[in-house]
């Protein structure tokens, strides 16, 4: 969750499942009407609730334009990683962990400013992956563009859309400064976090990556 003077906004509410857990939360910390339901990219783990709390709320949904498109029926075929296999499983499966959202969004750019949140467009992960950049908290939502479950590094190949993509993707954020970072999967960083990306990215340069095939 994110709270501004243009409005409160909650970011990547996760799987359908988590739609009570994160309207109770909402709920018993009087945070007030929610404005925006923001989506990092549109993978279920991220996007699954979002629908569900824009209905039960009044929220409107905002995603980047490249990924508008996932959340529609007719979705365009992910590539053949573990998201492009999900696709394929029989409907009612598939519904577990593919998402789709009815309604018009709001369609993101990089730069855009929503909620005091400004966009850093990242694609690799998803095609319209986005980081949050709230400057006046000094706190960065990375998504999935980054993540720090063993360590700060980017998603393997096995769920990108584009492996090349998603490792060059991190560079976006090279001058930002931030104390907070804030991942969709591993521990959040409170203090000085930038200097934490930093030194991954300064090791990433160092380091030529493996050619592993994936584009």
């Amino acid at each position: 969750m994110h709270s501004s003077d243009e409005g409160i906004a909650i970011i990547d509410p996760g799987y359908t499942s988590s739609f009570r857990a994160v309207l109770r939360f909402v709920e018993e910390d009087t945070l007030g009407q929610i404005d925006w339901v923001i989506l990092t990219h549109h993978h279920i783990d991220h996007a699954g609730a979002a629908f569900a709390l824009c209905q039960a709320t009044g929220a409107r949904l905002a995603v980047h334009r490249d990924d508008a498109p996932y959340l529609q029926r007719g979705r365009p075929r992910n590539r053949m990683t573990l998201w492009g296999m999900a696709e394929r499983l029989p409907a009612r499966l598939a519904s577990y962990v593919v998402s789709t959202a009815p309604g018009e969004p709001r369609l993101l750019e990089d730069g855009d400013v929503i909620a005091g949140l400004r966009v850093v467009h990242g694609p690799g992960h998803t095609p319209g992956s986005i980081c949050l950049y709230s400057e006046s908290q000094s706190a960065l939502f990375l998504g999935d563009v980054l993540n720090n479950e063993r360590g700060i590094r980017t998603p393997p190949w096995t769920v990108n859309h584009s492996h090349r993509r998603a490792r060059l993707a991190p560079q976006r954020l090279e001058g930002l400064r931030f104390e907070q970072a804030y991942f969709g999967h591993g521990t959040s960083i409170l203090a000085g976090a930038d200097q934490r990306v930093l030194v991954f990215l300064t090791h990433r340069r160092l380091v030529p990556a493996h050619a592993t095939g994936q584009s």
